[in-house]
């Protein structure tokens, strides 16, 4: 058993992006689809957009500081893990990317700007179908992130929830 932790911006930048990427798949599945595009989505969209922006930032800065503090020792099924972060990485930086190419190509950017009205539906818009798609895959993928570190705790007692700040070092 190993008793690494990751540094506090590490700590703190991941569970950052998972309340920011949570609070967005939650959002974006159970209110924003489910509103009509008159004038009430508009605020909704903007704070989407915003947090969006952040959470990409976040998952970017992760990245970085991944690259630049030490790396954690290896643990069992190590390169599943790693292919798994990676996932997760790419999916998150590729649901911003589409949200950005999907306000530039419907006008909803314009729109939270104040110079613009919103689209009759964004389904009309082939980046919202990859936007959805690359959304439930992130969901997915949370799933098995939350399930391998129970796994880890719980089963093979390797104490990996401590290394990203839950409980003792």
């Amino acid at each position: 058993m190993s008793t690494f932790r990751y540094k506090r911006p590490q700590i703190a930048v991941h569970w950052l992006a998972a309340l920011a990427i949570v609070f967005l798949l939650v959002t974006g599945t159970f209110v924003l689809a489910d509103l009509p595009n008159t004038a009430p989505k508009v605020d909704n969209l903007r704070i989407h957009m915003i947090v969006g922006a952040l959470a990409a930032a976040l998952v970017v800065s992760r990245i970085v500081l991944r690259r630049r503090l030490p790396a954690p020792p290896p643990v069992a099924f190590e390169r599943m893990a790693h292919a798994g972060h990676l996932a997760l990485n790419l999916v998150v930086l590729l649901l911003a990317a589409s949200g950005v190419g999907l306000a530039l190509q419907s006008g909803a950017l314009d729109a939270v700007l104040g110079s613009g009205a919103l689209p009759p539906d964004f389904k009309a818009f082939g980046l919202r179908q990859v936007h959805g798609l690359l959304s439930r895959l992130a969901m997915g993928l949370i799933a098995l992130h939350v399930l391998a570190a129970l796994y880890h705790q719980f089963i093979l007692r390797d104490r990996l929830l401590p290394r990203m700040g839950l409980g003792k070092p």
